[in-house]
């Protein structure tokens, strides 16, 4: 379980350790790959969804004229797992959802600038909507042409909504089976399971992150972060570059994060009742190429308040009820020895409204 960062202005604090020991200023950044999620690659599809032709290329050159190196996402995850050596600004890109303009626009886009990147694939849409979704024959091209096909669930519904009357049992055994069958109905027509899982929505509780460690998948999230030795791999983070986030004066920024070092993250569940309205939010930092005074979190986009329990432990709260729906906690620090880099980590709550549901 994990926090974050998020906020494009970034508060410097006024007060507390104003000057780092000198091991913070000799420590160095630890490994860490930014994530990037997309889905429909049009200018005619919901803008909160997607990234123009020329967005995408112009991202895509903007890596490439940066010094970026776009690497393929199991590289990432293993990398990151056994402590590889992974170029200094890794980014990997990931779309969702398997929708027909990946293929046919995003995807020779992507081949002119001979990057790597991954497929989410939500399977039961897969060749029944010609023109939206792609068809079996189209991802299994993907995968001949080196894209990784992975695993978003069958129906793309809520997963931690429990149906009505359904007792938690059922429901685990409902959400194994889901992830499970996907996996098989990719292997069946294309023949790979990679075990690489995509939350839809992003949304997930403790009890999806138990299911994902027992079934033995690594899985990625919607909540923001550079993705790190510190992460958890049942609940990786992607930063969002569609729609307004597809803008490169903030999205550049995304694209240099790192991962905070963490030690602990402790919150009840990211789950919440309608009465539980204002989750806490406790991280133990390893402190090293960050000064704690120079932590700073946002909630809604505003400046939180941050309580430091001791020198490397912070606490914080929202003041105002969070919203019905997916909210975050973000987190962010400025880097010692990557000027221009910010450690970056946030934390997805979802609240549940009195009949236990939440909108899209």
């Amino acid at each position: 379980m994990r926090v974050c960062g998020f906020a494009m202005t970034v508060f410097f604090a006024l007060a507390g350790w104003l000057s780092a020991p000198m091991h913070l200023a000799q420590a160095e950044a630890e490994p860490s790959v930014s994530i990037l999620m997309y889905h429909h690659v049009s200018d005619s599809t919901p803008r909160s969804t997607s990234v123009s032709p020329d967005e995408l290329r112009a991202h895509l050159t903007y890596l490439q004229d940066n010094d970026f190196t776009v690497i393929d996402l199991q590289q990432a995850v293993e990398g990151i797992r056994h402590g590889r050596d992974l170029p200094d600004k890794a980014v990997v890109l990931t779309f969702d959802d398997a929708y027909e303009n990946i293929f046919s626009v995003g995807h020779p886009i992507l081949q002119e600038f001979g990057v790597p990147w991954t497929l989410f694939v939500t399977t039961d849409p897969v060749g029944d909507r010609p023109g939206r979704y792609m068809s079996w024959d189209q991802i299994r091209q993907l995968h001949e042409d080196g894209v990784v096909i992975a695993n978003h669930s069958l129906d793309h519904a809520h997963m931690p909504r429990r149906h009505a009357g359904e007792n938690e049992r059922d429901w685990r055994q409902r959400m194994a089976e889901n992830i499970l069958s996907t996996e098989q109905k990719i292997l069946d027509e294309v023949g790979v399971s990679y075990q690489l899982f995509a939350y839809p929505y992003g949304e997930y509780d403790n009890a999806l992150l138990e299911i994902i460690d027992e079934l033995g998948f690594t899985a990625f999230a919607q909540h923001s972060g550079g993705f790190g030795p510190s992460s958890d791999f049942r609940a990786i983070p992607r930063f969002a570059a569609a729609g307004i986030y597809a803008n490169l004066d903030t999205l550049g920024t995304k694209m240099a994060a790192l991962s905070f070092p963490i030690k602990e993250v402790r919150y009840d569940d990211t789950l919440l009742t309608y009465e539980q309205d204002r989750p806490v939010l406790e991280i133990e930092f390893e402190v090293r190429d960050f000064r704690p005074a120079q932590v700073n979190c946002f909630i809604r986009s505003q400046p939180a308040d941050i309580e430091w329990v001791d020198d490397t432990t912070m606490r914080i709260q929202t003041d105002e009820p969070l919203n019905i729906g997916r909210s975050r906690y973000n987190c962010t620090a400025p880097s010692i020895s990557k000027p221009g880099r910010f450690y970056w980590y946030s934390q997805q709550w979802i609240r549940m409204d009195e009949e236990g549901s939440w909108p899209d």
